[in-house]
């Protein structure tokens, strides 16, 4: 009995103490923002934006988006809006999505990218009448070569993806039984 007794108090000090280490930083309505969720939208912005992590004024900005959205999501919820036919195509359809995302995100497993120094100065000497200033004079390679080893790069990690991708559809449709009826 005497242990029964001290495991619910351990229990509940670990429980208060994981509710508590989550920082609340707005309420809606009842329902809580947390500073999980302000990082975990961070998280969902595009790269360049993510360095601001750590500006308050961007994170204040930021939550005070994310209140006024979920101002609107409960308002849309009042007014039935997810029910409307045409809304729950949409949900299905961005859902159906973000399904294929993870599956492709869990199966890819992508070759990291280089681009050497060869291959930069190549696609400079192919492409030399692209890399003049506003007068027409000719801008050196070492000016340009950030520019043109970031966009090999890109191109290579597209090419990356579709070819890993192309592998992977190709692999499942090989357990798949697919029929298409136009021509």
């Amino acid at each position: 009995m005497k242990r029964l007794i001290l495991l619910v108090p351990l229990s509940l000090a670990v429980s208060t103490g994981a509710l508590a280490a989550e920082k609340i930083l707005a309420k809606v309505n009842g329902k809580v923002i947390t500073e999980k969720d302000l990082d975990q939208a961070i998280s969902s912005l595009p790269q360049n934006y993510r360095s601001l992590k750590k500006n308050p004024q961007f994170r204040k900005q930021l939550l005070e988006n994310l209140v006024k959205e979920e101002l609107l999501y409960q308002e849309a919820l009042k007014e039935g809006v997810d029910k409307e036919p045409e809304v729950k195509r949409e949900i299905e359809l961005l859902k159906r999505r973000v399904i294929v995302q993870a599956l492709i995100r869990k199966h890819l497993k992508l070759k990291p990218v280089k681009v050497s120094d060869e291959e930069a100065k190549a696609f400079y000497e192919k492409n030399k009448l692209m890399f003049r200033d506003a007068n027409g004079k000719q801008v050196p390679f070492k000016s340009v070569k950030p520019f043109i080893v970031q966009t090999l790069k890109k191109q290579k990690e597209r090419e990356e993806f579709n070819r890993a991708l192309n592998s992977y559809v190709s692999s499942v449709e090989k357990h798949s039984k697919v029929e298409i009826f136009v021509k």
